[in-house]
């Protein structure tokens, strides 16, 4: 016997069995320990950032507090009053006084009043005009159109002045009205825009991170790098370095708050962004990538080197135990085979462990007597078998020769012949026929039962028919006598079913009895009708004592007669079918049949299909067709 190869045999299927579950399991945990460092960094960072966001939208929302409070002040009498009439000295007294602000001015609305009052420092000294109403007042780029509309106060956005402060300012308006609460105009104070926002230029994330802040459309507010603050638009500068800052830009246009990875000359910078509620302006916050997660990365490398060698090692213990506890199973596996080649009494290892091991030693120990034994009971058996099977060869032989040695006939006035098919070596079907003073005797039987009970029981029928047909006039005679015969001499249950007729050569007249046979079938040629001959019914041979009947039917020339045993019409195909008689009837009607043998061929072919050839737990077959001529 050859060995299977060691990819198939059961410790290498196991061994790879639990390694594949062992490295499952440790992918997962490296991966839980790998992932949720970076998830938790990732939040720590967004959490840092929200509060840089948080101090400077704070930052902002003071500074913006002071400017209102100081506008708050400015609207209530008489300070009003003196700003409405455009007192040079009340606007000098709130530049002096408020460092915040950086200009003051009222813009009285159209046809009130022929020019705007303006006072503003410039180069540590406070400034003071009137000037024409022109294209600067109550511009797009200053109004906000809504709360102008509905004159409330608001911030505008931020703008360069070019004319007098030079530098880049934003302002406050507020609504002003007169005594008759008519509208006069806007009170307007700027803030230079680099004061208002230097505390972003000291805002910072992790060692170099930093902020900025800008306009939902990318214009620059504030930013801690004067060599980027010289572009004005971050498009501009993303467009030179190649930085995709379109899609930050686009999602701090549609979101509040948001975070992102962006590249920068090649290294991945962290960003985070949110619009501050107060001036609408975008905070964004970057930190270069290597900052956030390096640390994260150094851990994450110990982790897999320290995952990789507890693999490792787990890869050779586990190798290593089943190795030794699979060693038993190779010795009795050698064992096994050498059992196998036929040397049975070869010893089987003894094991030291008590465990299942050791109770599979045992049960090859036992398993190895009990085939010793077996052998031994086979070899007994053999020669009983053998020896049964030559005397069922020879009870075989004797049987055959209980039935005619030609199983066909053919004379001048009739044609004969007869198939016996058995399901074992010997069996209970049985025919015979001689012809004697001009007359046919034949006989079809069929015992109850099969083997050799049957084939003795057959033996004693044939013989006595064989004897008693010569002496006999009738079938009925005939018939009678075997049954009492049998009824007396046999106390087993057996009985056997028979058909028994006589045919006068002379004239053709047919004298038979049925003892519980299935009714043969006549084929007419005159009118080519094919009817079962039905008129004649006893009980079978061997039941009990009666008195049989006898029939008579006039054949003519051509006319033949079918005898069957039931193994004929109680053959099944697969779906447990049986044959039946009534197919036998149209087979024999669809196939015209010229002589016995054709008949009998043509009967068994369609059987052969029906069954499929498969016949294997089929009873004992016997046909006989006798043809008058």
């Amino acid at each position: 016997m050859m060995r299977a190869p060691l990819k198939n045999s059961f410790s290498t299927k196991l061994t790879i069995y639990i390694l594949s579950v062992c490295t499952v399991i440790f992918l997962v945990i490296f991966i839980i320990l790998y992932v949720m460092p970076k998830i938790s960094q990732h939040k720590n960072v967004i959490m840092y950032s929200e509060l840089i966001a948080d101090q400077a939208e704070n930052q902002i929302i003071e500074q913006g507090r002071v400017i209102e409070r100081i506008n708050s002040i400015l609207t209530l009498d008489p300070v009003k009053s003196l700003l409405l009439a455009g007192d040079q000295g009340t606007f000098e007294s709130i530049l002096k006084n408020s460092p915040e602000i950086c200009g003051c001015a009222m813009e009285y609305a159209p046809g009130y009043k022929d020019h705007d009052v303006f006072a503003y420092k410039h180069k540590k000294q406070i400034h003071f005009r009137k000037l024409p109403h022109g294209t600067i007042n109550f511009s797009p780029e200053r109004l906000d159109k809504d709360a102008f509309a509905k004159r409330i106060s608001f911030w505008s956005g931020y703008y360069y002045s070019f004319s007098y402060i030079k530098q880049r300012v934003f302002s406050r308006f507020e609504p002003m009205y007169d005594s008759k609460n008519q509208f006069v105009g806007y009170l307007r104070l700027d803030i230079f825009l680099e004061k208002f926002t230097d505390f972003v230029n000291h805002l910072s994330l992790y060692k170099t991170g930093y902020a900025y802040l800008m306009t939902k459309n990318g214009i620059l507010i504030a930013h801690p790098n004067q060599e980027i603050q010289m572009y004005s638009d971050i498009r501009k500068y993303a467009e030179v370095k190649n930085i995709d800052y379109e899609k930050i830009l686009k999602r701090a246009t549609q979101e509040k708050s948001g975070s992102g990875e962006i590249s920068v000359d090649n290294i991945r910078f962290f960003v985070y962004f949110r619009q501050m509620k107060y001036t609408k302006w975008v905070l964004v916050v970057l930190c270069p990538h290597h900052e956030v997660y390096d640390s994260i990365a150094r851990v994450n490398d110990l982790i897999l080197l320290c995952c990789i060698s507890c693999l490792i090692l787990l890869f050779w213990v586990v190798i290593r135990v089943i190795k030794r506890l699979f060693y038993p199973l190779k010795q009795f596996s050698a064992v096994t085979r050498t059992i196998a080649d036929g040397n049975f009494n070869d010893p089987i290892p003894m094991i030291g462990n008590k465990d299942e091991i050791q109770e599979l030693r045992e049960s090859f120990v036992y398993m190895q007597k009990k085939i010793v034994e077996s052998i031994e009971d086979l070899k007994i058996n053999t020669i009983e078998k053998e020896k049964i099977e030559g005397e069922m060869r020879v009870a075989q032989r004797i049987q055959e020769r209980f039935l005619p040695s030609v199983p066909k006939i053919s004379r001048f006035h009739f044609s004969l012949h007869a198939l016996l098919e058995q399901s074992k070596a010997v069996g209970g079907d049985m025919y015979s026929y001689f012809v004697k003073r001009n007359c046919l005797y034949f006989v079809v039987g069929d015992v109850r039962g099969k083997g050799i009970p049957a084939a003795l029981y057959m033996a004693s029928v044939v013989t006595l028919f064989n004897y008693l047909a010569p002496r006999k006039r009738t079938s009925s005679d005939i018939c009678n006598t075997i049954n009492n015969y049998m009824s007396d001499n046999v106390e087993d249950d057996m009985f056997i079913t028979m058909f028994v007729g006589i045919l006068d050569l002379k004239n053709g007249m047919l004298s038979y009895s049925n003892a519980g046979h299935p009714f043969p079938i006549l084929c007419k040629k005159e009118n080519l009708e094919v009817n079962f001959l039905e008129n004649s019914l006893e009980i079978p041979i061997g039941v009990m004592r009666t008195m049989y009947k006898e029939s008579r039917y006039q054949m003519s020339s051509g006319d033949m007669l079918f005898i069957y045993t039931d193994g004929l019409t109680e053959a099944q195909n697969k779906e447990h079918h049986f044959y039946g008689k009534e197919r036998i009837k149209e087979v024999i009607t669809a196939n015209r049949c010229e002589n016995p043998e054709q008949i009998i061929q043509t009967v068994l072919a369609d059987l052969k299909t029906y069954t499929e050839n498969s016949r294997e737990d089929a009873d004992d077959l016997t046909m006989l067709a006798v043809q008058y001529q």
